[in-house]
């Protein structure tokens, strides 16, 4: 019970410092807006890390590796390959499909590719890489720990991840993010070696493409 009850309570610090980041994250934007154009490109990528503080803190104290949140060392392109597999799932199942029926999934369509190699970078370094250890590693770990059910840890971490949204003030969002994270945790516990670096790569993937078709359907 003991046990059970440090679980909860680091998921609940760990979730609400995440809230809290992402507020500093739109002031950092704000200011990088107006920033040289070197700071403009950094700003917004570092903004990000902070918010792996908790799962840090309580990784180390508890002696916790990497290894236990998903990240694997062994069959490295596998993991990539996987990645990829996974991220053209996402995209035919949430952008594609909706697209062929005239429903466009909110995001703004863009085809410069300088934009495009930026984003990608950005999603590497910060967006995926930083929410995937905390909802689909360290939340999910947490997760199962409390309660020892592979579907608890599911659902719940993919709610998290869709709750993460909710500044962008859009419940559809946070549903259908929700939905995709449902997605991507499910692929990682199905799918031989699909790891945390998997979501990391399909994650970003799907967010760098994800307004390429958007343009391509919609202009």
């Amino acid at each position: 019970m003991e046990a059970k009850k440090k679980n909860v309570i680091q998921i609940i610090i760990t979730f609400a410092f995440t809230l809290l980041t992402l507020l500093f994250i739109s002031w950092v934007n704000n200011i990088a807006s107006n920033a040289q154009v070197a700071l403009r490109l950094i700003l917004p990528i570092v903004a990000w890390w902070p918010m792996l503080i908790p799962v840090i803190f309580f990784m180390r104290r508890d002696k916790e590796t990497v290894k236990e949140i998903g990240f694997l060392k062994d069959k490295i392109l596998l993991q990539i390959l996987m990645g990829v597999i996974v991220a053209v799932g996402s995209l035919v199942i949430f952008i594609v499909l909706p697209a062929l029926f005239g429903i466009n999934m909110s995001y703004v369509g863009n085809l410069d590719i300088f934009a495009i190699l930026y984003q990608f970078i950005y999603m590497m370094l910060a967006v995926a890489l930083i929410e995937e250890i905390i909802c689909r590693g360290y939340l999910f770990k947490k997760l199962l720990a409390i309660n020892g059910s592979k579907w608890f840890a599911i659902l719940v971490s993919s709610a998290l991840f869709g709750l993460l949204h909710i500044f962008n003030w859009s419940l559809f969002q946070i549903i259908v993010t929700a939905v995709i994270g449902l997605y991507w945790c499910i692929c990682r516990e199905k799918l031989k070696h699909c790891t945390l670096l998997s979501l990391i790569i399909a994650h970003a993937l799907h967010n760098t493409i994800h307004p390429i078709f958007t343009a391509l359907f919609f202009g």
